[in-house]
C-alpha cells in the first residue's frame, strides 16, 4: 500500500465579497486539474511523484469521504477534518463533499465544500492563513486512491507557485507521511492467522500471490463438487428408473428409460413424484428387453411417452410436473 502524502498540491483562497461583507467559501479547490509533478516523503526518504488529478480523484475522495461520515455518525470513527499546518489539532473546517469542476485551473480541479469552524472562519477573515494544502494517497502510477481523517490544512507556503492559490503549505523540511500500516496490517494479521502467509510483516507481492493462490484452490474445490453433484444426480435417476422397470411402473425400452432418466436430472422431485404415481402393472413387472415390445402393455407406454415427449416439445420451458400434468389432461386414457 503505498504511503500518504501531506501537503504536496496546494492552492489558495479568496474571500467573497457580498454587501461590503468579506464571508468565507463555500466550497475551496481542494486539488488542481492535470498531472503534477511533487516532491514528496515515503519511508523518510525524500522522493518525487507525478500525480495525477481528475475527474476519478474526485469521486475517490468523496467516496472516502461519504464513508467515514456515515461511520462517524454510527459513532465508529472520527469525523474527516481540516486543521491548520498539517499538526493535527484544531478544525479549520469540516468537508462535506468533493466534487469535479473542470479543468480550469483557477475554478477547476478537486473542490470541497466545507462548514468552517469559528477558528477557520477567523483564521481567512483575518488572513492568518491563505492557502490550503490536501492530504492525499497516491498509488504507484499516481492516482490518488484514498485519504485520512486528516484530509488537509490551512497553511502559507506554497509548493507549487504556478497553482491557483487555496490553501496550500511547502513545508522545508519536507512533507511528512503516514504510516501505510494502518491499511495493510490488519489485512496481513487475518491472512496469517488463516496460515495463508508466512508472516504477518509479508510484503505487498507476498500477500497477493497468497489471496491468488487461495482463490484457485477453492475454486477447484468448488468444480469438483459441482461435478460430484451432477453425478449423483445421474446415478439416483439411473437407480429410481431401473426400479420403476423392476416394479413394472415403465417398460424396459431404451426410449422410456432415457425419457425417465432425463425427467430425472432435469427435476428430481417433481419426476420421481409423477413416476411413483404411475400404476404397478404385473405383467409389465415380468417383461424383458427381449420381450416381444409390441404387447398392449408395452405399446401403451410407448404411446404414454410419445405424448409426453410431444408435451415437452411444445412446452420446453415447462418443469416436468407442469409437461406431466398438461399431458394426462389431454390424453386421459394413456394415463388411466
Amino acid at each position: 500500500m503505498p504511503d500518504a502524502i501531506k501537503a504536496a498540491l496546494t492552492s489558495s483562497l479568496e474571500l467573497v465579497n457580498s454587501q461590503s461583507t468579506s464571508e468565507c467559501p463555500d466550497d475551496i479547490q481542494y486539488m488542481p486539474p492535470g498531472k503534477h509533478r511533487i516532491n514528496a516523503s515515503r519511508s523518510g526518504k525524500p522522493v518525487s511523484l507525478d500525480i495525477v488529478v481528475d475527474a476519478a480523484t474526485a469521486e475517490t475522495l468523496n467516496q472516502f469521504l461519504q464513508d467515514h461520515l456515515t461511520k462517524a455518525n454510527e459513532g465508529s470513527e472520527d469525523r474527516p477534518f481540516f486543521d491548520f499546518n498539517h499538526e493535527d489539532r484544531e478544525a479549520a473546517a469540516w468537508p462535506t463533499e468533493f466534487y469535479w469542476a473542470g479543468d480550469d485551473l483557477k475554478t477547476g480541479g478537486v473542490r470541497a465544500k466545507v462548514e468552517w469552524s469559528g477558528a477557520g472562519q477567523a483564521a481567512v477573515k483575518d488572513k492568518t492563513f491563505r492557502r490550503f494544502s490536501p492530504t492525499f494517497i497516491p498509488d504507484d502510477e499516481g492516482r490518488v486512491i484514498g485519504s485520512a481523517t486528516n484530509m488537509g490544512g490551512l497553511v502559507n507556503r506554497a509548493a507549487f507557485k504556478s497553482i491557483q492559490p487555496l490553501f496550500a503549505k511547502q513545508d522545508l523540511n519536507l512533507p511528512t507521511v503516514i504510516n501505510p500500516s494502518s491499511f495493510m496490517k490488519p489485512i496481513q494479521a487475518k491472512l496469517y492467522a488463516l496460515k495463508l502467509i508466512d508472516s504477518v510483516n509479508a510484503s505487498d507481492e507476498s500477500v497477493a500471490q497468497a489471496i491468488e493462490a487461495r482463490f484457485i484452490e477453492l475454486q477447484s474445490q468448488v468444480d469438483t463438487l459441482e461435478a460430484e453433484k451432477i453425478e449423483a444426480v445421474k446415478s439416483r435417476a439411473s437407480a429410481h428408473v431401473e426400479a420403476a422397470v423392476k416394479e413394472g411402473r415403465i417398460a424396459p425400452n431404451d426410449d422410456t428409460k432415457n425419457f425417465w432418466q432425463d425427467s430425472l436430472i432435469r427435476d428430481e422431485t417433481a419426476a420421481l413424484k409423477a413416476l411413483e404415481a404411475l400404476p404397478i402393472n404385473p405383467v409389465l413387472a415380468k417383461i424383458t428387453d427381449s420381450d416381444d415390445p409390441k404387447s398392449g402393455v408395452l405399446d401403451k407406454m410407448q404411446l404414454q411417452q410419445k405424448k409426453l415427449a410431444e408435451v415437452r416439445a411444445a412446452n420446453p420451458q415447462a418443469d416436468f410436473q407442469t409437461v406431466f400434468a398438461k399431458a394426462q389432461t389431454e390424453a386421459p386414457d394413456l394415463f388411466r
